[in-house]
């Protein structure tokens, strides 16, 4: 029998796919892929906008909802200073930044439903170009170059899920970061790292368990960068 792997960590992957976590008891004991079954006594999950489902594999929930969020990329700005910080309007959450010769536009529509859908519209765009014309005018004739679109992986509270579930032995999580994933990343990894190793992490993330939704003690965020 070949040796079972220390742990394996669940995210989203082209080609790859987790179909089932086998358990025994309340102790997992492999994962059902694409790839074939995986021996191991530990999951992580880091599945993103799939992390509810992941999380039902394990039979714990993980309260993660994915919302469309939409960019445009504009063709090349011939006075854009070398050195241009990113701009962000509170209100609308509106924002933009250098991309390569142009510029990198965001906004989150405030009626977007949930879901997996990934393609843009142009009604995004009309309201994008409302907010442009009111905080940015300079920028209100600049041609878009593509537009694409991706998911936020929203929690009620719109703050990270991070921790274990000591029902279920060994399901780890760090997910459910509502557009602030990439910002937090390193020292996420270096956290999940240390849970894993049964360390104390160098911050507390206590705050962070799922725990926080069944005791009903959530918090209050608003487009907090």
């Amino acid at each position: 029998m070949p040796p079972r792997p220390a742990g394996m960590v669940l995210g989203w992957s082209p080609g790859f796919c987790a179909s089932s976590i086998e358990k025994s008891g309340d102790e997992i004991v492999g994962v059902h892929t694409s790839a074939g079954f995986v021996r191991t006594d530990t999951v992580i999950c880091c599945a993103g906008a799939w992390s509810r489902s992941v999380g039902e594999m394990a039979g714990t929930a993980l309260p993660v909802t994915p919302v469309r969020r939409q960019i445009a990329v504009t063709e090349p700005v011939s006075v854009l200073p070398e050195r241009f910080p990113m701009t962000l309007d509170y209100s609308s959450t509106f924002y933009f930044h250098r991309e390569g010769p142009g510029l990198l536009f965001f906004g989150m529509s405030p009626d977007e439903e949930p879901g997996f859908h990934t393609r843009t519209d142009d009604r995004w765009l009309s309201g994008l170009a409302e907010a442009v014309s009111v905080r940015a005018p300079a920028l209100a004739d600049v041609g878009i170059a593509h537009t694409w679109a991706g998911l936020y992986e929203v929690t009620p509270d719109h703050d990270a899920l991070i921790g274990e579930v000591w029902g279920v032995s060994r399901f780890l999580y760090a997910c459910g970061f509502s557009g602030h994933g990439f910002l937090m990343g390193p020292a996420v990894g270096e956290v999940v790292r240390d849970l894993y190793l049964r360390r104390q992490p160098f911050v507390d993330v206590s705050a962070m368990s799922t725990d926080r939704f069944v005791a009903g003690a959530t918090r209050s965020e608003l487009h907090i960068i």
